[in-house]
């Protein structure tokens, strides 16, 4: 993946150099992202509502006429959403030789933050000498997947037991593509309690594949397109402002892990096979020279 970016940043500035000087012009652009996931199926108590963060690129514009142009431009964005669930669910147990399947109060808050390198490509019109206006698409390549929150589990019960189990908070640490299934996390301290019969030891922070024996792939995948439309605002020479709206085109979530907050077999949590969709809103603080 690393070897197709490379090639189309190469293509993309080759192009642009072949291209008559006086038709092009630069810029860079940095500013903020609010993002989050649409189009995907939600279990009741479970909701998602927008992320924040951050982005950053350059790219050239070609002037065909005074007042129509295309534009291309390479982007290291930030989006994601947050995710949180409040409700009764399912909660595994690793104990000295087996699982135990527990049942309780789920209280689970998840900020996700995935990186990409967008190339967006987009043909644009001016509305006199301060106003452009600009439409088009992007691909985007998925650099960075993580996501940091927290998992408070009260009133948990093993089925057939009524004592009920230790109130626990633990912290949420995830890198989806760097950790593997069953991960521990380095340097931080267990937690002991009393489940059903059976003492067990439990990390107080969780990894993205803590529960999983194994996984297949990555909860999000490297691949991403949509849709882009927006306007900039020239305040001072090539000093602007602009506005623009994302809207993905293509599942970005893996079925396989994606994962229901109640819904269990066995010991597996059962998956989800809806459509995750990108929707993000980038503000930006730009110059063309």
């Amino acid at each position: 993946m690393t070897r197709v970016i490379i090639l189309v940043l190469t293509l993309f500035f080759v192009c642009s150099e072949n291209m008559n000087a006086q038709e092009l012009s630069y810029g860079f652009r940095v500013g903020l992202n609010v993002s989050s996931l649409t189009g995907g199926e939600t279990e009741i108590g479970e909701s998602y509502s927008s992320n924040t963060g951050f982005h950053v690129g350059g790219g050239v514009r070609f002037e065909i006429t005074d007042l129509f142009g295309i534009r291309g431009e390479v982007v290291f964005t930030q989006k994601g959403t947050k995710q949180t669930f409040e409700g009764n669910g399912p909660f595994i147990f690793r104990g000295a030789n087996d699982k135990i399947l527990t049942t309780g109060n789920k209280s689970v808050s998840l900020n996700i933050a995935n990186a990409y390198l967008e190339i967006p490509i987009m043909v644009y019109g001016k509305i006199g000498k301060k106003v452009e206006v600009f439409g088009g698409g992007y691909a985007g390549f998925l650099v960075g997947s993580t996501a940091s929150g927290e998992l408070i589990y009260t009133d948990g019960r093993v089925e057939g037991n009524n004592n009920i189990i230790d109130p626990l908070n633990l912290t949420l640490d995830y890198n989806y593509n760097k950790q593997n299934a069953g991960e521990l996390i380095n340097d931080v301290e267990n937690i002991s309690l009393q489940v059903g019969a059976e003492t067990v030891e439990i990390p107080n922070t969780l990894s993205a594949y803590y529960g999983l024996d194994s996984k297949t792939g990555k909860p999000y995948k490297v691949f991403d397109a949509g849709v882009s439309a927006g306007a900039a605002f020239f305040l001072n020479g090539g000093l602007y402002f602009s506005a623009i709206a994302n809207y993905g085109l293509i599942d970005v979530t893996n079925s396989d892990l994606d994962f229901s907050n109640t819904d269990i077999t066995g010991f597996d949590f059962n998956t989800r096979d809806d459509k995750d969709k990108n929707l993000s809103f980038q503000f930006s603080l730009g110059f063309s020279f």
